[in-house]
């Protein structure tokens, strides 16, 4: 009988804890207005056209991971169901605090201010001082504190911006271009399928706190600031001119300072339109900073200075050296650390550095001295007359038809300690008029 009236207890005291967590889990469900079918209906209703397109978040919530980073040794697991019975799992550094880390990660998966957090273990309502009470593998109930707002989803991003029922469409594009930066003109809203309308108030279309309003973007473009990890969303005007656009961006991001747009890896000029360069809705734009470099350019006797936007083409310094030096575009011939410089292509595509020093050939097919000398000092020094354009093969050929030498595959030419290989032109050593070139033979 004793054991019977114990077993009695037992199933009275589940059944009491069973009405306690389901009241718990129908109130949490009441406040925010929501079950999961309207949810899942409102949200997923149209699958969203744009659902793989990029997307951008104020918060930059897309460029970092949502767990924060810690060694395994020092963080928790632990879950937190939400209001509409779905359960999220959450790592939890033992470093740092508790609460912050949980209602943070909240945020970033599930769009919810931390202040509209409330955060149960068990009966008990968590805040700084009792989060450290969170053991390894905790459940967590989150309950939505009521509040007079309605929830914009875009791309699976969720935000909450607060209203009033008489505010107007217009309200909420507002709202969302002075919190997350969505082009006011660029934004469609739906609900429920249908599309919001500006000057209509939300009362007209029945919305009430916690609806689901869906978000979608037209005729914008994304400019992506790579050096600072940024990321921009313009609305798109195809008649206006470069330089108007970017004066707009320096408007509204004065740090930006002054800056290149590339589109498909060509700069775009401040004169031309947006159209002008087929620039059209969800187009990728680059931003990247002006930076200019100082280096040297030698011509036999002659040490020209010159600074230059690492964006500018090759041709670029040629027309100065021209303007200079009356040296004809089409006669330099420009090398970097043995390489000749092509006319259309950048500074920085060169990785021409600070202080670094450019060779100019104006000429390469105007002869000039080299002096040849043998390691071995078997022969007398030798005088060669030959082009920059000639072949290092060439000048070995030169250099026995003036010695009666059997074969120039017999010998090596060192410039500057640098092996010179055969099928490479004097003008990519740099190689100068009077210059020293020194001769060893090939030892079998």
């Amino acid at each position: 009988m004793q054991l019977s009236a114990d077993y009695n207890s037992i199933n009275v005291f589940q059944m009491h804890s069973k009405q306690k967590n389901d009241q718990f889990a129908k109130e949490t469900m009441d406040d925010h207005n929501l079950t999961q079918s309207e949810h899942q209906a409102n949200l997923y209703e149209k699958e969203d056209p744009q659902k793989e397109e990029m997307t951008f978040s104020h918060q930059g919530s897309m460029f970092h991971n949502a767990n924060p980073s810690c060694d395994e040794d020092s963080s928790i697991q632990v879950f937190v169901q939400t209001p509409n019975g779905r359960v999220l799992s959450l790592g939890v550094n033992n470093n740092f605090d508790y609460l912050e880390q949980i209602t943070d990660q909240i945020q970033q998966k599930e769009g919810i201010p931390p202040q509209r957090q409330k955060l149960y273990l068990g009966p008990k309502i968590l805040d700084k001082i009792n989060s450290k009470t969170i053991k390894k593998n905790s459940t967590l109930h989150l309950k939505i504190c009521s509040s007079n707002s309605i929830i914009v989803v875009y791309n699976n991003q969720r935000h909450f911006i607060d209203i009033n029922l008489n505010d107007c469409v217009n309200d909420i594009k507002l709202k969302l271009l002075q919190q997350y930066e969505y082009p006011f003109h660029s934004q469609l809203l739906f609900f429920k399928g249908k599309q919001l309308k500006e000057d209509f108030t939300l009362h007209y279309y029945n919305i009430q706190k916690h609806s689901i309003i869906l978000l979608k973007l037209q005729n914008i473009v994304y400019i992506n600031q790579a050096s600072t990890d940024r990321l921009f969303m313009r609305n798109l005007e195809s008649q206006m001119s470069i330089k108007e656009f970017k004066k707009k961006l320096q408007s509204k991001y004065p740090d930006l300072g002054d800056f290149h747009l590339l589109y498909m890896d060509q700069i775009l000029k401040d004169e031309k339109e947006l159209w002008f360069y087929k620039i059209g809705d969800f187009s990728n734009l680059e931003l990247v900073e002006k930076k200019y470099i100082k280096f040297s350019i030698n011509i036999q006797n002659i040490t020209l200075e010159i600074k230059k936007e690492q964006y500018e083409t090759i041709r670029d310094i040629k027309n100065e050296i021209q303007s200079k030096l009356e040296y004809p575009v089409f006669k330099q011939h420009l090398f970097y650390k043995g390489q000749v410089l092509e006319n259309e292509m950048r500074i920085i595509n060169y990785k021409i550095e600070e202080d670094s020093k450019l060779y100019l050939f104006n000429n390469l097919k105007q002869p000039y001295e080299i002096v040849v000398i043998d390691r071995q000092d078997i022969l007398e020094d030798i005088l060669i007359t030959i082009t920059p354009n000639n072949k290092v093969y060439e000048l070995k050929n030169k250099i026995c038809e003036s010695q009666s030498l059997i074969s120039p595959y017999f010998i090596n030419l060192y410039y500057r300690g640098r092996l010179l290989k055969d099928n490479k032109d004097l003008a990519y050593y740099n190689i100068e008029n009077y210059d020293f070139i020194f001769m060893d033979e090939v030892q079998e």
